[in-house]
């Protein structure tokens, strides 16, 4: 009961674990609802990599990995809820079979976020992004499979397709079942109802940076005024705002600088949705999320290097300050 009231009344008390599981039970909920057999396989995978990792990060590693930590659970949720419904699980090479995309990204988000955890912790970034994108740029877009839930065919997302067959002012497909959720996407991202609801309880648990998700609106809105697009097509988007909600807005994930949230939030809006004119589809914002967060990751791990390179060079010179005192110190008893 205390769990629940605590939920209920005073979410910003919960672990951070327990806040982002909550705001992405919606849009699983809703993938499982959509596609039904084949996002409740990729659940499975998800988690059964996720646990895998927990436990091994308990008892292999519980003297190195600080707790708190971001659960492995969570980057391999994340990393599975970008593929789409027709990427296999398995696949044959030579008339071997081989996991599939599902499999290789929760696998890489596990070990890629028990890295972090374990190596480099300074580092403020979804793994479970870094493993969809890692494996999307070695398979040349493999998880982008998308299939039309209402006949189980692979199809083009509504953007790729507003792209291709529409005019620049058009809309693709019908604002309602956009929101709703019911066309070919991310197998746990396109219903932009489900986002909503999970963006929604992240403010509410205050884990959720408005600042953020504000200037990423505002990034948006350049390109489509700038091309003249349709404003509400362009925007009512559940996969663009799923990166941009659950991860580019996670108060976790962002530097500690006020100054420069803003900046982050309007160069991702630009891109995520400037992209589309250069005929890239929902994934646009999956990678410009997530070479943001590679870039910050990057310059974080060299600060954090030079940090502990200078605190090395203090406790030598310290060492070596405490043994020119105790040479002294025996000298002068030795001559007493």
């Amino acid at each position: 009961m205390a769990w629940l009231d605590r939920a209920a009344f005073n979410p910003s008390k919960l672990p951070h674990d327990v806040v982002i599981g909550v705001a992405l039970t919606p849009s699983i909920a809703a993938g499982l609802i959509i596609y039904k057999l084949v996002a409740l396989e990729m659940l499975g995978i998800a988690i059964a990599f996720g646990i895998a990792g927990e436990l091994f990060a308990r008892f292999a590693w519980r003297a190195h990995i600080p707790r708190p930590h971001a659960s492995p659970i969570i980057a391999s949720l994340f990393g599975v809820a970008l593929v789409g419904a027709g990427a296999p699980l398995t696949t044959k090479i030579d008339g071997i079979t081989v996991p599939g995309v599902a499999i290789a990204i929760a696998l890489a988000a596990v070990v890629l976020e028990l890295l972090r955890a374990r190596y480099v912790p300074a580092v403020r970034a979804q793994a479970g992004l870094f493993a969809y994108a890692l494996i999307a740029l070695i398979t040349r877009g493999a998880p982008f499979a998308y299939v039309n839930p209402a006949d189980g065919l692979l199809a083009a997302d509504p953007i790729n397709s507003w792209w291709r067959y529409f005019t620049p002012d058009a809309a693709a497909v019908d604002a309602i079942k956009l929101y709703v959720g019911n066309v070919p996407g991310p197998v746990f991202a396109t219903s932009m109802l489900a986002v909503v609801v999970g963006i929604a309880w992240m403010a509410y648990a205050r884990r959720l940076s408005l600042i953020v998700l504000a200037s990423f609106l505002v990034g948006a809105l350049l390109p489509i005024q700038l091309f003249h697009w349709n404003l509400v097509f362009q925007l009512d988007s559940g996969p663009m705002w799923f990166v941009a909600g659950l991860i580019l807005a996670d108060r976790r994930m962002l530097p500690d600088s006020w100054a420069i949230r803003p900046v982050i939030g309007i160069v991702a809006g630009v891109f995520a949705v400037g992209l589309r004119s250069r005929g890239y589809g929902i994934e646009a914002a999956f990678m410009t999320v997530a070479a943001m967060q590679a870039v910050a990751a990057v310059l974080v791990t060299i600060m954090w290097s030079f940090s502990v390179a200078r605190e090395r060079m203090r406790r030598t010179r310290r060492l070596r300050q405490r043994e020119a005192q105790l040479r002294v110190v025996k000298t002068v008893s030795r001559a007493g």
